[in-house]
């Protein structure tokens, strides 16, 4: 009986999780931010990394 319970939870919380994840994109970025300060430029690199997870994007 547990086993089957376990069982009925493992589906029931899959069918919830697949079609969240089925939509997902990833996108990625890398540039290079410029500041001015008192001590004249600084250049400093920048890594993005987003996630969206799915549904109407506008």
């Amino acid at each position: 009986m547990k086993k089957r319970i376990f069982s009925l939870l493992i589906i029931l919380g899959l069918s919830l999780f697949l079609p969240a994840c089925s939509n997902m994109h990833m996108t990625g970025g890398v540039g290079l931010n410029f500041s001015g300060g008192p001590y004249g430029m600084r250049v400093t690199p920048s890594v993005n990394v987003g996630m969206y997870g799915g549904g109407y994007r506008w």
